[in-house]
């Protein structure tokens, strides 16, 4: 039985988590294992977020309200004309369109909803559902598994909070420049204080390719449908396995004792965090990583604690020059190179190239049923006493 008070919630700190928490709870709640979120911010929606299934009604538009102060706190009978007015382009024709925002709950713009459905029966158009806040919370609130993810097992701190929704498009991250490094900044300081907390790392190709199985819902197929859509499910399969992979990076890189102390500490005058970060993530979404392109040279990795492991990643010739540019200074003021460990390495080709190298190396060896203490043990969690070899 919940145990969840409804009054006491606020609306979450990102329209990202206010979006997560609408998917979640009309998935749950119609039982739409293919809904899917419908395109990306910035980009031409007519209205609409969220693309689900409730029953035999198909499509229907789900707009969660964002603007660029958030949370929304109130919304216009103005407002709520231009979503419609955009939603009524959407094709194919939409059912019904839910508008979805953080502001307080208005019987005035209730009215003003059911004059516009007065006025789309006539016509044969979509059903326009408007839920404020507090009626959002009251449905989550039925939903057990909905209420635990976004607002704890009993109606306080969450047990395991949604912290971050990041989102990646063709490959890379839509988080940019100082945006992104403050997101790297909050998600971690997150961590600390929730570490059984959750992230989730999405890419919009996922969303689209969802969309595309969704299609052959409800009808009969041919053979070669059906072929095609094991083929779509294997890719999706994939992607997944490799957002769950980028999210399981980002905990290492963020929540683990050990490997956080360096990049949070020891090194975060130099900046590493957020370039280590961004350059896992880039690496993990290139398809082509790992094929040696021209002119790249072999930065060769072993861990302190176990010298027959050994790893190898590949570093444009601008990073190979930073390298012994840096071997030369110190050679010259200190009569000897003193670069070779990661640790000693130039800041930037230490966050872009060797950090990265060795998450991936972490989780291959997770993945192969190592446990994090045996790799403690091994020494392969001191980033920066890794050796490194020129190739």
């Amino acid at each position: 039985m919940s145990t969840h008070v409804q009054s006491e919630y606020v609306p979450p700190k990102s329209w990202e988590q206010f979006e997560e928490l609408c998917a979640d709870l009309f998935q749950e709640a119609w039982q739409d294992p293919a809904l899917v979120r419908h395109g990306r911010a910035g980009q031409r929606q007519h209205g609409v977020d969220i693309i689900a299934r409730h029953g035999a009604q198909y499509p229907v538009g789900l707009q969660c309200k964002r603007r660029a102060r958030w949370p929304v706190k109130k919304l216009t009978a103005a407002e709520i004309d231009k979503e419609v007015a955009a939603a009524r382009k959407f094709y194919p024709p939409l059912e019904s369109f839910y508008l979805l925002t953080t502001a307080v709950d208005d019987a005035p713009l209730q009215a003003h909803v059911r004059a516009i459905n007065k006025r789309h029966a006539a016509k044969g158009l979509f059903n326009v559902v408007l839920l404020g806040w507090s009626e959002i919370v009251r449905r989550a609130t039925l939903r057990e598994a909905v209420a635990d993810k976004h607002f704890g097992g009993s109606g306080g701190a969450p047990r395991s909070p949604l912290l971050a929704t990041w989102f990646s498009s063709k490959g890379k991250l839509e988080l940019k420049d100082r945006e992104f490094k403050i997101a790297v900044t909050e998600l971690a300081q997150d961590l600390h204080d929730w570490p059984s907390g959750r992230i989730v790392f999405r890419q919009r190709e996922t969303d689209a390719l969802l969309e595309t199985i969704h299609a052959y819902v409800g009808r009969t197929l041919t053979l070669d449908e059906r072929a095609e859509r094991v083929k779509l499910r294997e890719r999706l399969r994939q992607m997944k396995n490799l957002e769950t992979r980028i999210i399981h990076g980002l905990k290492l890189m963020l929540a683990d004792k050990l490997i956080s102390s360096y990049l949070l500490l020891v090194w975060e005058p130099d900046g590493d965090l957020p370039i280590a970060v961004s350059g896992f993530i880039d690496d993990e979404l290139d398809p082509k990583f790992g094929i040696r392109k021209k002119d790249e040279l072999e930065l060769r990795l072993t861990p302190p604690g176990s010298p027959k492991t050994r790893l190898m990643t590949y570093i444009p010739p601008a990073a190979c020059s930073e390298i012994v540019s840096l071997q030369m200074e110190r050679k010259q003021r200190y009569g000897q190179p003193l670069t070779d460990t990661v640790g000693e390495l130039p800041a930037h080709v230490r966050a872009r190239h060797a950090i990265p190298a060795i998450i991936r190396n972490i989780l291959r060896q997770l993945d192969e049923g190592k446990t994090l203490e045996d790799l403690r043990r091994a020494e392969l969690l001191h980033l920066g006493s890794w050796k490194i070899q020129l190739g």
